[in-house]
This record gives structure tokens, sequence and C-alpha cells, in this order.
């Protein structure tokens, strides 16, 4: 049988298994003895094996039927990943580790997305969506106060801990979702006829450019909160506290803005709702150029927790309602998220090396222009895209309303 609020349940289960060890890394790393530059290698190393991987592995959740035991597999490969790393001192093998973690993390997205949608159906995907991010980040912030405290009482090592505990719990639920309330081809969008995944993909210009601003939606705030992390800890604020306050006050935020892209999107589209997301980005890049002070450091992290909570529901909603009906939608979410992986691996080389040889601020302000290029790029692209082409019908994502 499935459980009562069983998507909801996964979700927040397998929020803080899929984290791996997230924004802690970094200060982890630096507690460790690695340097800023080091420090971003590692971080990217994830985000640079789910490049490599998203798209195929989304392609295969579009013709596979095991979709529950594959989320099992992924999140105890993450487990594992986290227990490598907290094992050495071996920058390689904190890479393998980091490598695990990336290519079993970014099987999750699609198989999710899969699972939803052949358990609700289109029409209800996107305001399912949103809850299903809603309990994904009240989950985030359970695993970011059990790790903090973990980190501050037993030392930063015991985070992996937490994320087995999360690991086991998502394989208790997903075990208990009836495989029979899952419709394989409502999974997939209907029926894929003769045209490749990788044709689809291609071919649909609105979802090339919805994955260059998931791109520079990453690419400048995936970096953000660590490197905020780090520079909070070298001016000698506590590395656990400082970590686990920044993540729990965001993902708390992001609870209610994921609630609340439903009715956004149905009022305003989804498009205009994704470019509010990628232009917070470039102002909070603005308030920590300006100032690190506690005050602002919290106004800072409500506007990171706004744009993620917007950009988490208003990107794969977008991806799969451009893909409906041609058989490849978790094949098109793979392909947006894949762009969306680069940027996060993209984003803490790009922050690391400039912090390490013009310091923090200068690297806030790189991450913000990349905002601005992204926002621009988004708003202007997905007009001249749409221009002449059936709009996609999903809610919120009418051009006209973005």
């Amino acid at each position: 049988m499935i459980l009562p609020l069983g998507l909801e349940a996964l979700n927040f289960a397998m929020a803080g298994a899929r984290e791996g060890f997230g924004p802690f890394l970094g200060v982890y790393l630096q507690h460790e003895g690695f340097d800023p530059a080091s420090t971003g290698i590692a971080m990217s190393l994830a985000g640079v094996a789910g490049v490599v991987a998203t798209t195929p592995l989304s392609a295969l959740v579009d013709r596979i039927h095991t979709k529950r035991g594959a989320v099992g597999i992924a999140v105890v490969a993450i487990a594992a990943g986290a227990g490598l790393i907290v094992l050495t001192k071996s920058l390689w093998v904190v890479a393998a580790g980091q490598v695990l973690i990336g290519v079993a993390d970014t099987s999750l997205a699609p198989l999710v997305s899969a699972i939803t949608l052949g358990i609700v159906g289109r029409a209800r995907y996107a305001a399912q969506v949103a809850r299903n991010e809603t309990f994904n980040h009240g989950g985030n912030a359970v695993n970011a106060a059990l790790s903090a405290a973990l980190g501050y009482f037993l030392g930063l090592g015991w985070v992996a801990l937490a994320i087995a505990v999360m690991a086991g719990a998502t394989v208790g639920v997903v075990s208990r979702i009836d495989p029979g309330t899952i419709d394989d081809q409502e999974a997939r969008g209907g029926d894929p006829g003769s045209k490749s995944a990788f044709r689809a993909l291609v071919e649909s210009r609105p979802l090339l450019v919805l994955g260059l601003a998931a791109f520079a939606f990453m690419a400048s705030s995936g970096a953000m909160l660590p490197f905020l992390a780090q520079s909070l800890v070298k001016a000698g604020r506590d590395p656990s506290l400082v970590t686990g306050a920044m993540t729990v006050t965001v993902q708390v935020v992001m609870v209610g803005a994921a609630a609340a892209v439903p009715w956004l999107g149905k009022r305003f589209g989804n498009v205009a709702v994704l470019a509010v997301g990628i232009g917070l980005v470039a102002v909070r890049a603005g308030l920590l150029v300006w100032t690190q002070a506690l005050p602002m450091i919290g106004v800072v992290e409500v506007l990171e927790g706004i744009s993620m909570g917007f950009a988490g529901v208003a990107i794969p909603a977008l991806a799969i309602d451009i893909m409906s009906k041609t058989g490849h939608a978790n094949a098109g979410l793979g392909g947006v998220m894949t762009a969306y992986g680069a940027g996060a691996a993209v984003s803490p080389l790009l922050a690391g090396f400039v912090a390490q040889h013009a310091g923090f601020p200068v690297a806030f302000l790189t991450l913000g222009c990349v905002a601005v290029a992204g926002l621009v790029s988004w708003v202007v692209g997905w007009r001249m895209a749409t221009r002449g082409e059936p709009a996609p019908d999903a809610a919120g994502a009418d051009p006209a309303k973005g």
C-alpha cells in the first residue's frame, strides 16, 4: 500500500540523505586543513559527476519499472560516500566519496519526478511538486539542525551519521509505496513514439533556454551559502553553529516559498516566478559585498530561502510541461538538471578561485554578476524561444504571464 502522504514522507526522509554533507562539507574540509581552492574542487566533484550522469540516468528512468528499488540503492550509496569522506584526510578519497554521492544524488530527482508523475498524473503534477518541495525543505531543516548538533557536540565528521539515519528512513518509506499505484506510461509523459530522447531534448528551444537559466541560477547561487559560512569561520565563528543556523534558516523559508509557488504560478506564471528567484540571487550577492554583519546575513539567508524555494518548484514544473506528451518527460527534466548540476559544479570552483586570490567579497560580486546575466538570458531567451510556438499549458507556464 501507499502510506498517507507517501510522496511527502518520501521527500522529507530523502532530503537529508541526498544533501550529503551539503554546506557542512566546506567547513568540514576547512577544519581538516584543506585550502579554499582544494575545498572548491572537492565540493565541485559531486556536481561534475552529476553533470555526466544526469541525462543518461534520466533517460533510463523513463524505461525502468523498478523505480522504488532504484531510490533505495541511491540513498544507500550517498550514505556510503559520506562515510568515505569522514574516514580519511586524503583529497583523493574525499573525491571518490563526492563522485559516488554525485552520481547517486543525480538519479533521485528524475526518479522522484517519475514516481510523482506516475501516481498523481500531469494535471496534478505541479501542485504535488510544490508539496514535495515543501516537505523536502522541512526534511533538510531537520537534517541541518541534527547535523549542527552532532557537529557541535561530537565533531563535524558525525554529520555522516545524520545522513545514514535519513537514508535508512528513506528506504523504509519508499518500500511502503505500492508499485501498482505508479502508472509507467504516465510517469514518462506518454508514448515516446519514434523520436529518441536526445532528439526530443535538442529540438526543444524552450527546454534549452530553461536549461541555460537553471545553469545560471546554480552557478550564481550554489556556492554562496557554503562560502559565506567559510568567510564567517575565518572571522572566528563556530563552524557547526554558523553553518547549521544558516542552513536551517534557508530551509524553513524554503518551505513557505515552495508552498506559495502554485498560487504564484497561476497568478503570474512560473516563468515570472523563476525570474524572481534568479533576481534574488543577485540581490543577495550585492548585500554580501556590502556587509557580512550578522543582522544582514539573516536577511540574505531569508532571500536565499525564497529564491531556492521558487526555483525548486518552477524549474521541474516547466520542464515536465514542456516535455509533456513526448514520452521523454524525465529525460527532459534530466537535461535541465544536467545544466543545473553543471552550474552547481562551476559555482564553488569559480568562488573558490576568486576567494583565494581576491577575497570573499569579490567572490560574492562575481557570483552576483553571473545571476544578472542569467536573469537577462532567461527573460529574453524565453520570449524568443516561445515566439510563434504553442506555450506550455501547465499552470503558470504561459510565457505571456512571464
